[in-house]
């Protein structure tokens, strides 16, 4: 007869991405690793160190004006509009979902205001120095960031400006969802209103968070020095949670990179 021990062990997936991590963080467990503990770049999974901190800085429904200085930034998702009125809440679901540039910067910028920055560029920084704070914190010992966005700052250099590893993003994702605005982007709808009562269409990033029932949450991102990287959060089978993260994959391979582990 044959017995468990006599099956050919299972053969590890064949993944584009350069580091991989499947984190069970109600057990404390990873249920796989490829090059988790060596730092990549981010891209826009940063954002959800920057939706972290600004909830921890100010409140939900604080009320955030757009600045010229933010709209400038790369990207247009969510069409933000100078002088609009948004709360945090409905920023940091834009950000989240459309993974919005400007409403990152937005942020930071009102937070860095509040924290004594004097300057658009100043107040970027001082959100920076908040993230990188908590990071600490939390004991990320390789984790960095130098924007709340994930922008690379000289994509000709080839510099990640954000970088962790795939098991410390796996425990920041841990962290992010205990923030219910955070653990529920599968509910999040496609249309959201300024105060002046603007509407502001958008689709979501996170196809498979969009497509695939079981996934509560996630955070895509690409730039051309990060590579393609995405954050994952899955209820399957459920009652279980599992995070995967993938990062140094492509735009494509991210995807199926996270279906295949």
């Amino acid at each position: 007869l044959s017995t468990a021990s006599d099956s050919p062990p299972i053969p590890p997936p064949d993944l584009t991405a350069g580091s991989a991590v499947v984190y069970n963080p109600y057990d404390d467990m990873i249920l796989y690793q490829k090059n988790a503990e060596q730092p990549f770049g981010l891209a826009s999974i940063s954002k959800i160190m920057t939706a972290i901190v600004a909830l921890e800085h100010i409140g939900e429904h604080d009320v955030i004006e757009i600045h010229k200085e933010a709209v400038g930034m790369e990207g247009n998702e969510g069409g933000l509009l100078v002088g609009e009125h948004f709360t945090l809440r409905n920023l940091i679901l834009l950000m989240l979902a459309a993974s919005s540039n400007d409403s990152a910067a937005a942020i930071a910028e009102h937070v860095g205001m509040l924290y004594g920055a004097h300057s658009f560029e100043e107040s970027q920084r001082v959100f920076a120095a908040l993230m990188n704070e908590t990071a600490q914190k939390q004991g990320y010992l390789h984790t960095h960031f130098e924007n709340p966005t994930g922008l690379d700052a000289d994509e000709n250099a080839g510099i990640a400006s954000n970088v962790s590893t795939a098991i410390e993003t796996a425990h920041l994702i841990a962290y992010a969802l205990r923030y219910p605005l955070i653990s529920a982007l599968h509910t999040v709808p496609s249309i959201l209103y300024s105060e002046e009562g603007t509407p502001h269409s958008f689709s979501s990033t996170h196809e498979i968070l969009v497509n695939e029932s079981g996934i509560i949450s996630g955070k895509t991102g690409f730039t051309d020095t990060a590579g393609g990287t995405l954050a994952t959060a899955a209820k399957i089978p459920f009652g279980k949670l599992s995070i995967i993260v993938v990062l140094d994959s492509t735009r494509l391979g991210r995807f199926e990179d996270t279906r295949h582990v």
